[in-house]
Order: C-alpha cells, then structure tokens, then sequence
C-alpha cells in the first residue's frame, strides 16, 4: 500500500474518532442518580430579649453530624470537546443524629464540567456546583408542632468517571465534596407564624458523597 493511500486513511478516520468521543460540542447530556453522604454539622442560633430597654444576645452552638440521600437529575450541553455546561436539582432528605425529624432537602443551580479524558466509552470529569439549597424540618416538641424553613448557598466540587456501553447510555460514579450554609427563613408552631426577627440562626453542613448515575448522551 502506498504511503499517500496510508495518508488518505488516516485523515479520512480522524472524523470518526472525533465523533466516537464521550462528549464534543453539541452533545446533550442527561444524569439521573443516588447520592449518599456523611456531614459534618455546626448550628448556631443568636436570640435578642429586650430587657428593661436593653438587648440581651444568648448564643448557643451545636456540632453534630448528619447523613443526606439525594437523587441528583443534570443536564449537560458540550459547548466544546473538553467542556460541558449545565443545570442540576437535586431533591432528597437530610437526617440527622436524631434521625426522626421529618424533613426536605433540594439542592439546585448552574454546574460546568471538564473532560479530562474523554474517549469513545470512557471519560475522567471534573464538576463544578454553585447554586443554592433549602432545608424544611418538621419536628414535635413538648406536644407542639414545629417546622422550619432554611435556605443558602451551596457549592460542591465532584470527580467522577463514566463508562458507556453504547452511543447513548452508560454509568457514571462520581466522589463530591459539598458545603451549604442555611440561615433561618420562616419558623411555625402549630401552624402559625412566628416571628423570627429576633432569631439569628444558621446551618452550615460539610462533607463528603459517593453517586452513581444512568447517563444518557445525545
């Protein structure tokens, strides 16, 4: 065979290995996933009584721990080979040491992605996550009937391989670091509103979650 014919073969497939990669410009991406982790937890709560005209702040602060089971849904857009934007929610429960609180947790917001290896059925990414978290615990004390309502920022930070056994489907596993810091929004009791104005209390979380997901490629 000759050298120019070798050539015209080569430059003829560097298309189709171009096109085999997991992600390029133009390819839709679709998650849908489980995510566990382990948190560490610190809440602080600031309480202002007005005594005889003078303001008296107590604090109290706690440091405990708490699990979350999150179902992560994302898409992604290939803007280029190596790179990918997109949007995630992820809805699911927050439980903590007393583990019988019943509760809601949704994380949501805009999350870039770097390919770092990107073949035909296998890719190495790094993620991206800045957007904001809200937190609903429902809980009875002493006979009453409380719920709180938290919300803050979140950001996240993930590493996570994909193996694809076609064009359009494939497993992608993902370890994350994730940070959220939730201040109190609304508080009830028995299903009335009760002032917080002189309430300062926040939430903040860090830790550290596994995730599997189906992943779909368009």
């Amino acid at each position: 065979m000759s050298m120019y014919r070798i050539f015209s073969l080569a430059i003829a497939a560097v298309p189709l290995c171009a096109a085999a990669q997991v992600n390029q410009k133009g390819t839709f991406h679709l998650g849908l996933g489980v995510s566990a982790g382990g948190h560490a937890t610190q809440y602080v709560q600031n309480i202002t009584i007005d005594i005889f005209g003078v303001p008296i702040t107590s604090r109290t602060e706690e440091n405990d721990g708490a699990a979350t089971v999150l179902f992560p849904i994302d898409i992604q857009y290939g803007i280029a080979k190596p790179v990918s934007l997109g949007l995630f929610v992820e809805p699911g429960s927050y439980l903590d040491s007393s583990n019988t609180r019943s509760n809601g947790l949704v994380l949501f917001g805009f999350q870039p992605r770097a390919y770092i290896i990107n073949h035909d059925r296998f890719t190495w990414m790094g993620s991206l996550q800045i957007g904001s978290a809200g937190l609903r615990i429902k809980d009875t004390e002493n006979g009453q009937n409380t719920e709180a309502l938290y919300r803050g920022p979140f950001f996240g930070l993930s590493s996570g391989v994909g193996f694809y056994f076609g064009e359009h489907i494939g497993l992608q596993l993902h370890a994350r670091y994730m940070s959220t810091t939730f201040d109190l929004k609304e508080y009830e009791q028995n299903g009335a509103s009760i002032d917080i104005s002189a309430i300062e209390a926040e939430l903040n979380t860090t830790g550290f979650a596994l995730q599997a997901s189906l992943a779909l490629r368009f």
